[in-house]
């Protein structure tokens, strides 16, 4: 990984990839991107524009990984206090049926003051 290109190179291989974490915004994105590679991890974000024309999204900005660099990505990321542990209690879905019923709400408000 050279330390003068913006972005890291991936030799083809048969390694997976894996999603490390979303994010909201695409700054943060590129500062745990930052953090992974000091530490020498190669990374790539996608999805950043799609989260910078609906900023109301679900954080659909991922953070990849090789699936062997899993272990050392997290200590890079908790030493940076940029690690969040997994959700296990459910709230991703709640969250989710909120932002649903947001926009449907949105929408109907839309609706009424286009056809009014």
């Amino acid at each position: 990984m050279s330390a003068s290109t913006i972005l890291d190179y991936w030799e083809p291989s048969e390694d997976p990839t894996l999603v490390l974490r979303y994010f909201y915004l695409d700054a943060e994105a590129q500062l745990a991107a930052l953090q992974l590679r000091q530490a020498g991890i190669p990374s790539f974000i996608t999805s950043s524009n799609i989260q910078t024309m609906l900023p109301l999204g679900q954080g659909w900005i991922g953070l990849h990984i090789r699936k062997r660099d899993f272990t050392s990505a997290v200590v890079a990321l908790k030493a940076a206090d940029m690690w969040e542990e997994p959700d296990t209690t459910g709230g991703a879905a709640v969250s989710t049926k909120w932002v649903l019923v947001a926009l449907a709400v949105m929408l109907a408000v839309y609706l009424v003051l286009v056809l009014v």
